[in-house]
């Protein structure tokens, strides 16, 4: 299932002016009268009819104003649209993720040796998403839910949950790959050619040494990608811990009269800033 959520970028306020721009510039009330304008001006130049002139100059006009009055009358029910376009799209990928998440750590938690960090992997998809709702909920009483300041705070919210969902998807990878590796085995091998270099008879020969320094290269390999599972867990707990920051400090605001639109600017980046750490995570 071929489905991709928004990047960060497309929430900033540089994008939505931009996305707004595009419709107002490719709106049909924009475009029609101008290009009919167009037509009048090249029948009034060939044909030398004066009074075209007064139409091709009335179409400019009609479309120019109408993309005008798009841009700085409409700038926020447009860019609202848009807002809300993209937090449609993560919540579909949002929705494919958990299931999918969910269903693969549940088979993660019947592999030896595992368990803990599938456990804990499996209740990050669940808590993630209780944050995300108490946060909406929250900001719901605060400001509108069609309110361009809405969307924002909630994509912004929304993309930290991905990344935490990202973070749970590699970890996913992470465990089938370790469980590939049998620490029993290993530690069977090694014991058994250390016992061997015990054994007065016996000769350690240099495919022996080989041997030990192959299967504690894959033990050692385990030992990393179980570190790596710890530090994206860390990563997760720690998004999860800033999120509920946020989501205090927004319920302490009682009206709409008790913040300021910087207030908004600072929650709305700082996560941000913790969606683009929790990915920085993953190339570790």
């Amino acid at each position: 299932m071929n489905i991709e959520p928004p990047a960060i970028t497309e929430f900033l306020p540089k994008a939505i002016s931009k996305a707004v721009r595009r419709e107002a510039f490719t709106h049909a009330i924009t475009l029609y009268p101008v290009a009919a304008a167009a037509g009048f001006g090249v029948i009034a130049f060939l044909f030398d009819m004066p009074l075209l002139y007064i139409l091709t100059l009335a179409g400019i006009f009609t479309g120019v104003l109408w993309a005008l009055i798009q841009i700085f009358f409409l700038h926020d029910r447009i860019g609202g649209k848009y807002i809300s376009v993209l937090n449609q799209k993560q919540q579909q990928y949002q929705a494919y993720l958990r299931e999918t998440l969910q269903n693969e750590l549940k088979e993660c938690t019947s592999i030896q040796g595992v368990e803990d960090f599938a456990d804990q992997a499996l209740s990050h998809c669940l808590k993630i998403e209780e944050k995300l709702h108490s946060i909406k909920d929250i900001l719901k009483l605060k400001v509108k839910s069609g309110e361009i300041t809405y969307g924002r705070f909630a994509g912004a919210a929304e993309q930290v949950t991905l990344a935490v969902l990202d973070n749970l998807q590699d970890i996913v990878a992470t465990i089938k790959s370790s469980a590939s590796i049998d620490s029993a085995y290993i530690q069977k091998r090694v014991k058994a050619i250390e016992q061997k270099g015990k054994i007065a008879e016996a000769v350690v020969t240099e495919e022996d040494i080989k041997q030990k320094n192959a299967l504690l290269e894959r033990l050692e390999l385990k030992q990393q990608q179980f570190a790596r599972i710890s530090r994206l867990l860390c990563s997760n707990e720690e998004a999860m811990t800033e999120m509920e920051k946020i989501s205090a400090a927004l319920s302490e605001w009682e009206s709409q009269e008790d913040f300021t639109d910087t207030d908004f600017e600072s929650a709305i980046s700082r996560l941000h800033e913790l969606a683009e750490q929790a990915h920085q995570y993953q190339k570790r």
